[in-house]
């Protein structure tokens, strides 16, 4: 929006004046529609980009078995048990019994330290593993040195932070199913604690639990894992995926394959009709995003199905504009002085308004 401002100050020559701006801003306009045009013409692209649908027909067997709702996360292994063992008084090591990743039985003597007051063997303080061990014969430890760490072999425990949404469906002892990224195998463990303490962002809050695992084999602390909570299970049954169950009305149904279709068979869009396909109604049960559960007398396990697929793609192209800057006749060649800009000959005294683009004339000295 312009806002002008009044003034007692009369002008000089009011009409020279009033003549000149008009001149300039006349030039003004012409030198940035020629300059913005040699760089913004070249640019212009006009898009003829649409987006096209593209159905397919894909074949699939109605299969038997369960979807279930989970609660899931992942994080990082800490041990049950771990302690570090220290030095009790200053001294010099006298001799070291194992190496790190050694199993060690609870007293067994790991390290002996000679000091002032004699020899302090240093002891594990319950079966396990060793896991760190900063000194070698010879060495000095100060009194309260780290001398040993030992990881007891009672297993590991991990955080998941829940959803508000389903932390009520999460009890104590509950089962929990861990992967663990280094080791091969599926491992079980269960809910040890629950924090009602809740932690908030986003627009949301989280809540923390620990399910604890026994020892594994080769597992070191820190690594990462993955735990998963069966939080509602549907029982084995019919299942289709989601995309397989069409809905009219109240009426929930499914569409079953041509004669002499096969399962992975894909039908293009055209090489068959699918409202000549027949449809058997089914109740439908839990979900869990990508399967459902359907109930039918008129199916069974391995009855083939007609899923209908929708996908779309970007088609078309984008071209030049040939006639580059739209409103100027020849496009920056029906400027004066062609690309070149070069208005030295340009009548800026006489230039009417009128005559720009898009008033229905042309520029003096321009031809068509």
């Amino acid at each position: 929006m312009k806002t002008s401002a009044k003034t007692n100050q009369k002008p000089v020559i009011k009409k020279k004046r009033f003549r000149h701006k008009k001149l300039i801003a006349a030039g003004v306009v012409l030198l940035a529609a020629a300059g913005a045009g040699a760089v913004i013409v070249p640019k212009i692209l006009a898009s003829r980009a649409a987006a096209t649908r593209i159905t397919t027909y894909n074949v699939e067997e109605i299969t038997y078995g369960n979807v279930s709702a989970t609660v899931s996360g992942s994080g990082t292994l800490t041990p049950v048990t771990s302690k570090t063992l220290t030095a009790s008084c200053e001294g010099k090591v006298e001799s070291v019994n194992f190496t790190v990743g050694d199993e060690v039985a609870e007293d067994e003597v790991i390290a002996v330290i000679t000091g002032d007051n004699g020899d302090e063997e240093i002891t594990a303080p319950c079966d396990g593993i060793l896991t760190e061990l900063p000194i070698k014969a010879g060495d000095k430890v100060a009194r309260g040195g780290s001398v040993a760490m030992v990881m007891g072999k009672d297993g590991f425990t991990m955080g998941i932070a829940v959803d508000e949404l389903n932390i009520s469906s999460i009890a104590m002892d509950q089962e929990v199913s861990f992967t663990i990224d280094a080791v091969d195998g599926d491992y079980t463990g269960t809910v040890t604690e629950i924090s009602y303490n809740g932690s908030s962002g986003n627009g949301s809050t989280a809540f923390q639990i620990t399910a604890s695992v026994d020892y594994i084999e080769g597992v070191y602390p820190g690594m990462s894992a993955s735990a998963e909570i069966v939080t509602e299970d549907s029982g084995d049954g019919l299942i289709v995926p989601v995309e397989a169950v069409e809905t009219s009305g109240d009426e929930n149904y499914i569409r079953l394959a041509p004669d002499g279709a096969e399962s992975g068979d894909v039908y293009e869009e055209g090489e068959i009709n699918s409202g000549d396909l027949k449809k058997v109604t089914v109740e439908t049960g839990m979900s869990d995003g990508s399967y459902i559960m359907i109930e039918s007398d008129e199916l069974e396990e391995g009855d083939l199905i007609v899923i209908t697929r929708i996908t779309s793609a970007a088609t078309g192209s984008e071209e030049e504009s040939e006639n580059g800057m739209e409103g100027f006749p020849g496009g920056m060649e029906g400027l004066p002085g062609g690309g070149e800009r070069d208005f030295s000959d340009f009548d800026f005294e006489n230039f009417d308004p009128g005559q720009f683009p898009g008033g229905g004339g042309s520029f003096p000295g321009m031809s068509e």
